[in-house]
């Protein structure tokens, strides 16, 4: 199992391992969820692209075949 996250840059420097500790742990418990901005087909890869480059996107864009 893995957790990505960009926030751990606002978390100060001597609480990042507790922070990602916790982070692990409510994955494990079950009490994190993902933000879905998009379901996608997969045809629509390149919009998917501009939409996150343009800073569109808050979430995860999903593509589907």
């Amino acid at each position: 199992m893995s957790v990505a996250t960009f926030s751990l840059d606002t978390v100060p420097r001597a609480d990042v391992a507790r922070v990602r500790a916790d982070q692990f742990d409510a994955a494990a418990r079950g009490d994190l969820s993902a933000v879905v901005h998009a379901v996608l087909p997969l045809e629509a890869a390149a919009d998917a692209h501009r939409r996150m480059d343009a800073g569109d996107v808050f979430g995860r864009v999903v593509l589907t075949p």
